[in-house]
């Protein structure tokens, strides 16, 4: 057999060692992190996250493939505080809901790029591309983020086509795992208000519409698609979005996210629906 041929199997035998090691042992946590590191070797990836997205609590990471030199406290700590509410993997899970295999470039908005969520999030961890692979449950969703350095070429076709073919078993497994788990894992469905606070966010200033155009700015969309989805005119938007700067006194979509994501800190299960109720409130000084 040709050097050639040894190279083109080893990715389908990496998988198949994996698969049979799950079948020997059982799926356990050492299986699937096994699984994870095997997923991120047999298409050349930098790193591999598994994300469970509970229905109704605060999101966790319980594995991880972290690329070397990279620091948790940006990687995860940062994304699952709150980031990760405007991240278009989330969205398309949980407004959906979807399952399947997505590319960045299947789910990204038209001005993703543009947004403050990749330029705070995306560039600071130096990622290029990404594939996710999303199964969701009656009470979360899965996610299992394959991802790429920037400075590296984007996943080929090839590459997607045989994540693809792997989703079906890499689905099996990760139900099986999530059945065992959940005694284990009850600690994580804290009542969350996060998502909450991100539809109401500005809602308590803001007109209706005004927070519409808010929402749909913070997820990446460009004015363009705003207009057409509101079935408005680009200047009708343009002029929204100056009276929701002037509103909230910030002068940039940058002021924008770092108010929502200041704002997010602040919420408890107590907290009125838009965050900015009790950011916004001036601090109370006890008389002298």
């Amino acid at each position: 057999m040709s050097k050639f041929h040894r190279v083109a199997k080893e990715p389908l035998m990496q998988w198949h060692d994996a698969i049979a090691g799950i079948i020997t042992d059982g799926v356990n946590d050492d299986a699937l992190d096994n699984l994870m590191d095997t997923m991120r070797r047999i298409v050349d990836a930098d790193g591999s996250t598994l994300i469970v997205y509970p229905r109704k609590g605060q999101p966790y990471c319980p594995f991880r493939k972290r690329r070397k030199g990279e620091d948790p406290r940006i990687h995860i700590d940062h994304y699952i505080e709150s980031a990760y509410l405007l991240d278009p993997f989330y969205r398309l899970a949980v407004d959906s809901p979807a399952e399947g295999v997505f590319s960045l470039t299947d789910v990204a908005p038209g001005a993703f790029k543009q947004s403050e969520f990749y330029r705070v999030y995306y560039r600071l961890v130096n990622f290029g591309d990404e594939i996710c692979l999303i199964v969701p449950t009656e009470n979360a969703s899965i996610q299992v983020s394959i991802s790429r350095q920037d400075d590296k070429p984007k996943f080929t076709l090839a590459q997607q086509a045989l994540i693809q073919r792997i989703f079906s078993t890499v689905k099996a497994i990760l139900l099986k795992w999530w059945a065992g788990s959940q005694n284990e894992q009850k600690e994580h469905f804290l009542d969350s208000h996060l998502e909450c606070a991100l539809s109401n966010f500005g809602s308590s200033v803001l007109t209706q519409r005004e927070t519409q155009i808010l929402q749909l700015v913070l997820r990446g969309y460009a004015v363009k698609y705003i207009a057409e989805k509101l079935e408005i005119s680009p200047e009708t938007i343009k002029h929204h979005r100056k009276n929701i700067y002037a509103k909230l006194d910030i002068n940039s979509q940058a002021e924008m996210f770092h108010l929502f994501i200041d704002s997010l800190r602040m919420v408890t299960a107590d907290s009125p629906p838009d965050p900015l109720t009790n950011y916004l409130k001036p601090p109370t000084t006890k008389p002298l």
